[in-house]
Order: structure tokens, then C-alpha cells, then sequence
């Protein structure tokens, strides 16, 4: 939509200042049409795909937020039950093999914004709230017992010195030394007992995760940020860190030259939050690029991106029972025993029945993720389901059964649900960088990151991902043309012709939740 001869003289009226940026105003700007992208279709989470002692609580929870997405509600609990079991359970989905699975998963919530997903999140995580603070007031107590026994050892300490004192000087050299190493030792410190991080260094992660070895939960209300941080050619050894985090079972050290070197003998950490489909979109034109095919998508298992639901004004008080009845399944995940030697740890295994399901359902996704079949990202991420079923299957067992027994075939057909869920909101997410309108969807999301009136150089500049070729550009600033977010003005001199796009100041105002 190039600039109309009404437009072009109103941004040259003398003495109006209509931004910061130094643009003129534009009087008639055109109404912005939606970007609209066809998604492709998902099956819907139901209630009936989470043990029942955590179904009704989440149930009302969404509702109450006038019938928000379900999906939201269930993936962010199975991430938090997840954080809680963490390293101190662990499955051996094959009956004799044994290859072990630690259920550490990362929940991603995609959506529009005003879709609920940052609430939805933050009630699901208050009972991670009241554990902490209930830890926090244990660690206070556990502080001062600390402090009263120190100053006692310490009392003792020197009294001892001076009976070793005396017996040195009596020439009793043998007796002081084994007087000396009889000393009562220091007395233990207490540690803080963490349940979330939000954005810490993974120096400091080093240290949590060394007072709480069984894992923790990185909650980041926005996932964007965190993600273009790890994007950074600096922050490099962070990504190889979070990669590492994801599997549950292993260790991680690094050195630097300005600092000392760290030694993580226990990298656990599940990730929670949500994103817009546009901040999404650049990772996904990143991996399809290969400079960001280093598996963090795909280890975003719980991935939803679901339908919007109908708006329902619900004004009620959150159920009480269902909500103390959830509280206490969170409760019961952190008071498993965390065993220190891998060896002693736990490692449950399948009953025969589900056994066999597992058995049937791994035989059949073996083969379709090496049959060549399926799309090369899709084959990438259902890579990862043979580790998510079980992990899946053995959290259902323990909030309905505890940390003991053999996992049954309930828990194995809810987890192979799951699988067949997931793999189609897995389907909408990947499909989205083959939208056409994905580069001007980057492209809309970066306006305010370019001046009013820009020209075609300045998006070059950036280096923007999924607009790094002239045809991309080009391509993006069409479609925001037509769709209103952007005109065009075309100057013709004696030279080649100029090009301006003014940007809508309707697309600014567009924000996230």
C-alpha cells in the first residue's frame, strides 16, 4: 500500500511531532488485518488424561479464568511434579536392560497473548510457593539450632586446646594429639532448600543445585528472554549447560579463566513458561537454518499449543477441598527420600501388563521415527518420546500410588495418550516456519526495534533470523503492507528510486500477557 497524495502532504506539515523517532504523522492510517496462520489441527488435553487427585483442582482452575485452555493448567503440573521427583525416582522402561530414565520434563506454553497462560502457570505453581516458604521458615529454625551448636563446638574447641596445652607442655605429646582429634566436629550447616529459580547464572545454579541435588525448577514467565540470552555468542557454555540439565542423570564442570572452575555433580533442572508464537518462530527458522539444530527445541516435550476457547465470564470461589487435596500430592512428591549413592536410588519398573503396552507402543514409534517417513524436525522431536512415556507414566504412578511398586498399564495407556496428544500440538508448533507469513510475522514483532520510518537497509542491518535474505525482506514487508502494519512510500529522484516504510502505530500498541 504505497502513500496516497493526501498522506505524503500530511507528514510534511511543519511542526508535527508524532514520535520520538522524528516521523511526521500519518493521518489515515489503514486498519491492521490479522496475520492470521492456518494451524494445523490438535487433539485436546482432557481431564480424564491426569489422575483424578489433581483433575478437579486444575479443572476449576481453568474455568475460574473464564475457561481458559486446559492445556495450560495440566502442563504446567506435570512439570512441577516432575521438578519435585527429579532425580530421586527413576524408570527402567525395558525389562532386563538397564538403561534408566530420570522424568525430568520442560513444559513450553504457546499461545496469543490474553490467552491465560502466564496465570494459568502461577496458580499451578503456588503449591511450590507454599513448600518454599514453608522451607524458608524450617531453614530460619535449622539457622539458629546451627548458630547455638557452632558457639558450642566452638567452646569445646578451645577448651580442648588448653587441656592439650597442659599435656604438651607435661611432654604427653601422644595424649594431646589424640585429644585433639577426639574433638567433636564442626556441626553441618544448614543448606537452603530451593523448589524455583527464575534467572540465575548457572555459576549460582551450580551452588543450588549442590544443596538440592534432586533438582530444580527454572519458572520463567516468558521463555523469549531466556532463550535469545542463550542465543548470545557469549553466553555459549550456558546453552551446553541447559542441554545437559535436560536428561536429569548427569554431571556438568566447566572452566574459565576468570573465575574458578565448577563442578556440578548433580545437573537437574526442569523449565516452565510460555511464549507467543511469533517470539517462537525465529528459534524454529534457527534450527531449519542449522545454526539452532542443537536439539533445545525438542526437549521441550510438553509443547501445547492449543485451541482458544470460548470466552465463559466465570466468577467463583476456588474449591477449597480440590485445591488441599492437590497441595497434599505436591506435599507427598518432596517428602520422597532423596538417596544420595545412584546406586540405592529407586528405579521402578513396568508390571507385565504394562510391560507390554510400553513393549508395543516403543516397537511401533521406533519404527516410525526410523521408517524416513515422517518430517525431519517432527522425527527430531518424537526422538524424545521414548524417554517422555515412561517419565510420563512413572509421575501418574507415584501421585497415585507413591515412589514403590511396579508401574502399572493405567499409568502406561495415560502416558501413551499424552504421546498422542503432544505429537500433534508438536506438528502445529513446527508447522508454523513453514507458514509463508512467518517471516512477516518476525518482522511485525521487531517493528518497534526499527525507527518510524525505515528503510529496507535497517531490517538488513539486524540480522534478524527468517530475515536474513533480500527475498525474505521483501517478502515480509509485503505482507505487512497489505495487511496494514507498514506503508510504503516510493520517491523517484534522478537516481534509483528510495524506498520508506512508516510503521502503524496501531501494531505498537499490541502486547503480551
Amino acid at each position: 500500500m504505497a502513500l496516497s497524495d493526501t498522506q505524503k502532504v500530511t507528514l510534511l506539515q511543519p511542526g508535527d511531532d508524532n514520535a520520538t523517532n522524528g516521523t511526521k504523522p500519518i493521518i489515515d492510517w489503514p486498519e491492521l488485518k490479522p496475520l492470521d496462520t492456518r494451524l494445523l489441527p490438535v487433539k485436546p488435553v482432557t481431564p480424564d488424561m491426569i489422575p483424578a487427585e489433581l483433575s478437579g483442582w486444575l479443572v476449576d482452575i481453568a474455568e475460574r479464568m473464564d475457561n481458559a485452555p486446559f492445556e495450560y493448567v495440566v502442563v504446567a503440573a506435570i512439570t512441577v511434579a516432575s521438578s519435585l521427583i527429579g532425580r530421586k525416582v527413576s524408570i527402567r522402561p525395558k525389562q532386563y536392560d538397564d538403561w534408566s530414565v530420570v522424568p525430568n520434563l520442560w513444559g513450553c506454553c504457546v499461545g496469543r497473548p490474553s490467552e491465560k497462560k502466564s496465570p494459568a502457570i502461577k496458580a499451578v505453581t503456588k503449591p511450590l510457593c507454599r513448600l518454599e516458604s514453608n522451607a524458608r521458615d524450617q531453614y530460619e529454625d535449622d539457622l539458629k539450632r546451627y548458630q547455638i551448636q557452632d558457639k558450642i563446638t566452638q567452646m569445646a574447641n578451645k577448651d580442648a586446646e588448653k587441656r592439650a596445652s597442659k599435656l604438651v607442655n607435661q611432654g604427653k605429646h601422644a595424649e594431646a594429639e589424640a585429644l585433639l582429634m577426639d574433638d567433636s566436629s564442626d556441626p553441618e550447616k544448614p543448606a537452603t532448600r530451593r523448589y524455583i529459580v527464575n534467572d540465575a547464572t548457572i555459576e549460582k545454579l551450580g551452588v543450588l543445585l549442590s544443596e538440592n541435588p534432586w533438582g530444580l525448577l527454572q519458572l520463567r514467565d516468558e521463555l523469549s528472554g531466556w532463550i535469545a540470552g542463550l542465543n548470545r555468542d557469549d553466553r555459549q557454555q550456558d546453552r551446553a549447560f541447559w542441554l545437559e540439565a535436560f536428561n536429569g542423570d548427569g554431571t556438568f564442570s566447566y572452566n574459565r579463566i576468570t573465575r574458578e572452575d565448577v563442578y556440578i555433580p548433580s545437573n537437574t533442572v526442569s523449565i516452565l513458561g510460555g511464549i507467543q508464537p511469533g517470539r517462537l518462530l525465529p528459534l524454529l527458522m534457527s534450527q531449519r537454518d542449522g545454526a539452532g539444530d542443537d536439539g533445545l527445541v525438542e526437549r521441550f516435550q510438553l509443547l501445547v499449543y492449543p485451541d482458544s476457547n470460548p470466552f465463559h465470564h466465570i466468577d467463583r470461589a476456588p474449591n477449597k477441598a480440590l485445591q488441599e487435596k492437590a497441595y497434599a500430592v505436591f506435599q507427598r512428591l518432596d517428602e520422597i527420600e532423596y538417596q544420595s549413592e545412584e546406586t540405592e536410588r529407586p528405579s521402578l519398573r513396568f508390571d507385565s501388563e504394562g510391560q507390554s503396552i510400553f513393549d508395543q507402543w516403543y516397537c511401533q514409534t521406533m519404527s516410525r521415527i526410523r521408517s524416513g517417513s515422517l518430517n525431519q524436525y517432527l522425527e527430531s522431536h518424537l526422538g524424545k518420546y521414548p524417554a517422555l512415556m515412561p517419565s510420563l507414566a512413572l509421575i501418574f504412578h507415584i501421585i497415585k500410588h507413591g515412589p514403590d511398586g511396579y508401574v502399572d498399564k493405567e499409568s502406561a495407556q495415560m502416558a501413551i495418550r499424552w504421546c498422542e496428544v503432544l505429537e500433534t500440538h508438536a506438528s502445529r508448533v513446527y508447522g508454523l516456519a513453514d507458514d509463508p507469513t512467518a517471516g512477516a510475522r518476525i518482522l511485525a514483532q521487531r517493528l518497534n526495534k526499527l525507527p518510524g520510518a525505515f528503510k529496507m537497509a535497517d531490517i538488513e542491518k539486524k540480522r534478524w533470523i527468517g530475515l536474513q535474505e533480500r527475498s525474505q525482506r521483501e517478502q515480509a514487508l509485503q505482507l505487512l503492507e497489505m495487511h496494514g502494519y507498514v506503508i510504503r512510500d516510493e520517491s523517484k529522484g534522478n537516481g534509483r528510486p528510495s524506498v520508506t516504510y512508516y510503521t502503524n502505530p496501531a501494531c505498537l500498541e499490541e502486547s503480551e500477557d
